[in-house]
């Protein structure tokens, strides 16, 4: 029986398709090697989440006439490929534990998680020439591997540096981890016939790197038994993650002792660090920029709508408390506003919005326009409750 994991039995139709996509992952994995495929097996089966595939099968959805084996044989494709990164990543970082389990070259040793990983890079291709439409097919995935090698690379430079700065770390993960969603989301567009590529490369870029400032964050706020791994393993093997980086200028003199001990950092040392960096509002700083990433997602997804959830209430509320120093228990359920593709200064219809206690439509027009800044680069302009994007 083909399982994946749970959090996919909400949406069954993609749960169905997903777990098709596994059937064919297995059924791709012919290497009469028993230890090689034994290997391959073990790491199919070890809780990954397929998310990148359920991606591509969200945008190819958009055909109702798709040809679901195509699908379902690049999406494979694309998940194996990501397997085989794992493994040589494994490798490289000499790591004992991925997803609460042990790794494929601590069980089987180095050789063996090498091979593994090159045999699935052989499979991936295969499958992509035997499914792909055309040649673009076999381009696109092939271009988006150089992406994820040079990110690797990038990382194996920056190792141990602590000069490296924010757009470094970047231009890392777009490398390293955005890639892989991208490919996710354009090849699944290309099966929905929509001709929205470019859109659909947006979407996956800015949705793959939340999810690896999530992921880094995740080293900072939670325990080696929740994460699956040892907390600040990176930090100890020279990978300095967008927390730790904007945390440096600030606490620098407590640091750089730490971070020199390298690769003998004690259990002590590391939960130091974990520490000097949540005061310092480094993991802060990583929220604001996978929050940034997110709504940009949700922009490029629903161009036609921007969506501004309750996130800044709090902000609000204690805002206006400050100034008025009156208490207040105002609730911003949301805010929805036409983006920035209406005709100029056409005003915005349908704001909604719920308060009580005198924070006034005026006030929150205001403060709706000013988060719209901080997250797309530019102010609509607001008059009388109304918003216009220019």
């Amino acid at each position: 029986m083909t399982i994946v994991h749970p959090m996919w039995m909400e949406y069954p139709e993609l749960h169905e398709e997903l777990k098709q996509v596994k059937a064919m992952m297995h059924a791709s994995i012919t290497i009469e090697n028993q230890q090689i495929r034994e290997a391959i097996w073990a790491v199919l089966e070890s809780g990954g989440k397929m998310v990148r595939p359920a991606y591509l099968i969200l945008f190819s959805m958009w055909n109702e006439n798709r040809n679901k084996e195509e699908v379902h044989a690049v999406a494979a494709a694309l998940e194996l490929l990501h397997v085989a990164t794992l493994l040589h990543d494994d490798v490289i970082d000499e790591a004992d534990t991925r997803r609460g389990q042990e790794t494929i070259s601590a069980r089987f040793g180095n050789r063996v998680a090498i091979y593994a990983g090159d045999y699935l890079l052989t499979v991936c291709y295969q499958l992509l020439s035997k499914y792909s439409q055309d040649l673009a097919g076999i381009q696109i995935p092939t271009y988006g591997m150089m992406r994820v090698i040079e990110g690797e690379l990038s990382q194996m430079e920056e190792s141990y540096k602590t000069d490296v700065t924010i757009q470094d770390y970047l231009k890392r993960i777009d490398g390293k981890t955005a890639q892989l969603f991208m490919l996710s989301c354009m090849m699944g567009e290309r099966f929905s016939g929509m001709g929205e590529l470019e859109r659909a490369r947006h979407i996956g870029n800015s949705i793959g790197m939340a999810f690896q400032l999530l992921d880094d964050i995740l080293d900072y706020e939670v325990s080696s038994s929740e994460f699956g791994k040892p907390v600040l393993e990176d930090v100890a093997q020279g990978i300095y993650t967008l927390p730790l980086i904007a945390s440096l200028p600030k606490c620098e003199k407590e640091l750089l002792p730490l971070l020199e001990k390298k690769n003998q950092l004690t259990a002590t040392d590391r939960l130091a660090i974990q520490k000097l960096v949540v005061n310092a509002g480094g993991v802060e700083t990583a929220k604001d920029f996978a929050l940034k990433y997110t709504m940009k997602a949700i922009h490029q997804i629903f161009p036609s709508m921007v969506v501004l959830a309750s996130y800044f209430a709090e902000d609000m509320v204690n805002f206006h408390h400050a100034f008025t120093q009156q208490p207040t228990n105002a609730v911003l359920y949301s805010i929805y506003a036409p983006s920035a593709f209406l005709p100029e200064n056409q005003p915005c219809e349908g704001v909604i919005w719920s308060t009580t206690s005198g924070l006034s439509q005026n006030y929150l027009g205001q403060q709706f326009c000013q988060h719209y800044e901080q997250f797309f680069g530019y102010q609509p302009s607001y008059s009388q409750a109304s918003i216009a994007f220019d």
